[in-house]
């Protein structure tokens, strides 16, 4: 598998390949939308709207999509704008999943609604490469998960719950969001459980420790630690009272996409031993990890 830190093969005898002839002016031109999008959004309330959902789903698309060979010059030019985008990034999703969780659950046809969330091909992909992942190393479909930072919208722990029969129970520090995410999940007919915990606490609940310990898939969702050293502070803790058969799924990112979400490489797990990395080259924003404690 490929990454962002991997170095260029090359046979002797063979140039390496080359950069577009317009990679620099394409990363000037990448840079500069990014950091205007960066400020117009800085500009607005970052609710959903008009102005703010063509921001975000510009600033998608640029992160997931940018033109050929120019991330590594965009990510240098954009370095002082990283947490700046990250934080607009995560409150927008904040609002964004809020907005999107009241409409459904106080829909008159819930799961229509859920149909018409702009995202929710995006989550199916999401969760079809992780299975896939699971299934690459071995692994069978999951039967009780433990989502790990759910959100107002769970929209991960939904279609474990109601494409793939799995017992789900979500996590969330916010007891608003969790309450916002256990009306969407009742308003359409997904059953699945709920717990208030922090992460980032240094002991981990007696309830939450239970859950992990009977779970077979524990999934760390993208927005659960800022950076790779809080991620390794979680990863570590969650590591030490893991059953002897659960799974982790660690999301994170690459490229540009490290713009939206922070970036996790296995070496930032020194508590964990990891399978496999994967790196979608499509609309999905997510990179995973697929690992377990040490035996």
């Amino acid at each position: 598998m490929t990454t962002q830190r991997s170095q260029a093969i090359t046979a002797i005898g063979f140039p390496a390949p080359r950069a577009p002839r317009d990679a620099g002016g394409a990363a000037i031109t990448t840079a500069e939308r990014l950091v205007a999008l960066c400020e117009e959004l800085e500009r607005t309330d970052l609710r959903p709207g008009p102005v703010v959902d063509a921001a975000f789903g510009e600033l998608v698309r640029l992160c997931c999509h940018p033109p050929a060979g120019c991330t590594g010059a965009v990510l240098e030019r954009v370095a002082a704008h990283v947490d700046r985008l990250r934080g607009l990034s995560s409150a927008g999703e904040g609002l964004m999943e809020q907005y999107w969780a009241d409409r459904i659950a106080g829909a008159a046809d819930p799961a229509a609604e859920l149909e018409r969330f702009p995202y929710l091909g995006n989550y199916l992909d999401l969760v079809r490469l992780e299975i896939a992942a699971l299934a690459a190393v071995g692994l069978d479909l999951p039967r009780r998960v433990v989502v790990l930072g759910s959100g107002p919208l769970p929209l991960t722990g939904l279609v474990l719950a109601t494409r793939h029969g799995a017992e789900v129970l979500h996590v969330d520090r916010d007891p608003i969001a969790l309450e916002a995410g256990t009306s969407v999940a009742g308003a359409v007919g997904a059953r699945t459980g709920s717990l208030v915990a922090d992460l980032s606490s240094a002991t981990l609940s007696a309830d939450l420790v239970d859950e992990i310990g009977r779970a077979d898939l524990v999934l760390l969702g993208a927005l659960v630690g800022a950076d790779a050293a809080a991620k390794e502070a979680i990863t570590t803790r969650l590591a030490a009272v893991a059953g002897p058969g659960t799974t982790l799924l660690v999301r994170t990112a690459t490229g540009l996409r490290t713009l939206l979400y922070p970036e996790v490489h296995p070496a930032d797990l020194p508590g964990l031993d990891v399978l496999l990395e994967v790196h979608p080259r499509t609309d999905v924003v997510n990179s995973v990890l697929v690992a377990r404690a040490p035996r």
